[in-house]
């Protein structure tokens, strides 16, 4: 038993000295790796710049037109009472010339 445990031991010693071994740097990876994530996170700070100028255009224009529609509205109206002002007086005309067309 104690030689299992011993070849065991062994074989994972040698895996592990075997993968420190490779040697390889990896830090110009995560130095690149870095770069793009800060170059992503500008990336994502200018869009959110646009988006958040974007929304105080679409709030301005959202208010340009609510107060476009409110004069429409108001217009309309000054319309209508006008239009009313004119079918009185043209009745009033018309009652006026019937009346006078009965006296003579």
């Amino acid at each position: 038993m104690s030689k299992k445990i011993g070849s065991w031991f062994l074989i994972t010693g040698l895996l592990f000295f075997s993968g420190c071994a490779t040697g390889r740097n990896y830090q110009t990876d995560i130095d690149a790796l870095n770069s793009r994530v800060s170059s992503l996170q500008g990336e994502l700070s200018q869009k959110d710049q646009e988006i958040a100028r974007l929304q105080g255009q679409m709030s301005q224009q959202e208010a340009a037109l609510a107060q476009a529609d409110a004069e429409k509205r108001m217009l309309n109206d000054k319309l209508d009472a006008t239009m009313a002002q004119m079918q009185a007086e043209k009745a009033r005309q018309a009652k006026q010339a019937a009346t006078e067309s009965d006296l003579k």
